[in-house]
């Protein structure tokens, strides 16, 4: 059995951020229980370069980022290099939630005391505080249990995801219209991308009822797919921007937080929306994880989860109908449009 942390920390507190967006955000619980147990302490949150950018701009948690240098593309750095520096910062308690041996081996190099993380990948024998991961677990609880259980449980419900957010700049918005979100991934997402012909009926419905204003939104490999439904918005005379490849993880955030709904394929975006308080119709297919893991705990959403007889991975997700989307889509407008 391990021991609860008894002592306080009074030096720095590491926290290794998980990998992904989607992961990021749901972390954001753990760092807020953190924050809680440890309001004057320095919390230095070790994050992808990816993800640097939102968590620079935090403003609620008074964090200090510290970019992974191993995994930075242009100019990558050992683990020893990324040690070196995490010790200059006399970090006594380091937060593991990732899973790999190179992370706990990286605390190890940077002789931090206290290391909590789970039983994964050979890896115990690193940890100073080690569990046994419990995979029906909601992603947030397995990260908000990495705080909870080393201080004896003190807390005993997770707090809501959160990420800082402004007006975005980038939406041409008819005020007039309401503004929608869309992001429907696209082939490389596998079995989680919703066609482009379907997804362009599901726009096409909504605007017959409701004019309004669509954001397709995405990455840069994602802009072929984008363009197919973006061709068929403008035969159809159907408003709409393309920002697809044309925005930072930033601009992203603030285009969730400022429209009136996202839809949205299981993804980092949909993960955003909860933590901006963006209504979202969430179309969901053969995820990555089981959905009751992954789907975000929040209200002010709607989940369509594909749960027919075929057998064929790609085609489950074809399941959900663009009537059952317009549906979805006009039950939590309802509540901002009053003529609906």
């Amino acid at each position: 059995m391990t021991l609860p942390i008894n002592k306080k920390i009074t030096g720095t507190i590491l926290v290794i951020h998980p990998k992904f967006i989607g992961d990021a955000v749901n972390n954001t619980t753990a760092i807020s229980l953190l924050r809680e147990l440890y309001p004057n302490n320095k919390i230095i949150v070790l994050v992808n370069p990816l993800l640097a950018p939102i968590f620079k701009r935090d403003d609620r948690f008074n964090l200090t980022v510290m970019i992974d240098e191993r995994h930075d593309k242009k100019q990558k750095k050992s683990i020893f290099y990324q040690a070196k520096k995490i010790k200059e910062h006399n970090v006594q308690l380091a937060i593991i939630m990732k899973s790999a041996f190179s992370d706990a081996l990286l605390c190890t190099l940077a002789n931090i005391k206290y290391k909590i993380g789970y039983k994964k990948n050979g890896r115990s024998w690193l940890l100073s505080h080690k569990y046994k991961i419990n995979n029906n677990h909601h992603y947030i609880n397995r990260y908000c249990r990495l705080v909870n259980e080393p201080h004896n449980q003190p807390f005993t419900t997770s707090p809501s995801t959160y990420v800082f957010s402004k007006r975005s700049k980038l939406i041409k918005a008819d005020r007039n219209k309401p503004t929608i979100a869309v992001y429907y991934g696209g082939l490389v997402k596998k079995y989680r991308h919703y066609p482009s012909s379907q997804a362009f009926q599901s726009l096409a419905l909504i605007n017959q009822t409701l004019p309004s204003h669509f954001v397709l939104v995405g990455d840069n490999q994602e802009i072929t797919d984008n363009a197919k439904i973006s061709t068929d918005l403008i035969e159809n005379s159907i408003d709409f921007q393309d920002l697809t490849g044309k925005t930072t993880l930033t601009e992203l955030v603030d285009i969730i937080a400022s429209v009136d709904l996202l839809i949205t394929i299981d993804s980092g975006a949909m993960h955003i929306a909860a933590a901006t308080k963006t209504a979202f119709v969430a179309v969901v297919g053969l995820g990555t994880s089981p959905w009751s893991i992954v789907e975000p705990k929040c209200e002010n959403k709607i989940s369509l989860v594909a749960n027919g007889s075929s057998l064929n991975d790609a085609e489950i997700i074809k399941e959900i109908s663009p009537e059952k989307i317009v549906e979805a889509a006009f039950s939590l407008l309802k509540n901002k449009i009053t003529f609906l």
